[in-house]
């Protein structure tokens, strides 16, 4: 399986980022390919242009687009790495997301409406934040960020969401325990649902 990985974080130590580079080697330790996609080393361009927005109709799309289209084709299972910052993905995600998964690309319209066109995929959220979980559970914010993330991109564009992990909190409020806690959810997410994609791509080839 091919695995698109991701990673929104500019800071060069942080959760973030050693969460991303475990969910990548436990996804390739079990023979799936993995390419990570770092936006803030890439210096990735969040900002789109009115080309951008009708590119896929016209033609007419920038070449660091396309290139990240082309790692969308070849994805079977997209994974967004990132911590949440005001409700929300950093703003360089978000841009990823308005510039890649754009219209005539990740979705289209059809006599009935709206129809996403990356059927097939399987996506992945991993996201954190300082606030601790309860926070975000009572507040209603973790509802609303898997509604605009997990619905209202990853399912919008068709794909089927395996899970999204959001780990809180991390930073000063969480323990060396807490974070060996978040680490095994992240071996025991892959090992569950990467074992069981493994296992239909294998039977789908006999």
């Amino acid at each position: 399986m091919n695995v698109l990985v991701v990673l929104a974080n500019p800071k060069p130590q942080c959760f973030t980022r050693d969460i991303c580079q475990l969910y990548c080697e436990e996804v390739a330790r079990r023979g799936h390919e993995v390419v990570l996609r770092d936006l803030y080393r890439m210096n990735f361009n969040p900002v789109a242009s009115a080309e951008d927005i009708t590119g896929n109709l016209t033609g007419n799309v920038a070449e660091d687009v396309r290139v990240e289209q082309q790692y969308l084709r070849c994805a079977d299972i997209v994974t967004f790495v990132h911590p949440i910052w005001w409700i929300d993905r950093p703003a360089i995600l978000k841009g990823y997301v308005d510039r890649v998964f754009a219209l005539g690309f990740a979705y289209g319209y059809a006599p009935g409406g709206v129809q996403g066109t990356l059927r097939g995929k399987r996506a992945v959220i991993i996201s954190s934040s300082g606030s601790p979980q309860a926070h975000f559970d009572e507040s209603g914010k973790m509802q609303a960020i898997r509604v605009a993330q997990d619905m209202g991109t990853m399912e919008f564009c068709d794909m089927e969401m395996l899970g999204h992990l959001h780990f809180a909190p991390v930073g000063r409020r969480s323990s060396a325990e807490d974070i060996e806690g978040y680490r095994q959810t992240v071996r025991d997410f892959v090992a569950r649902h990467f074992g069981e994609v493994r296992a239909l791509a294998g039977g789908s080839q006999n």
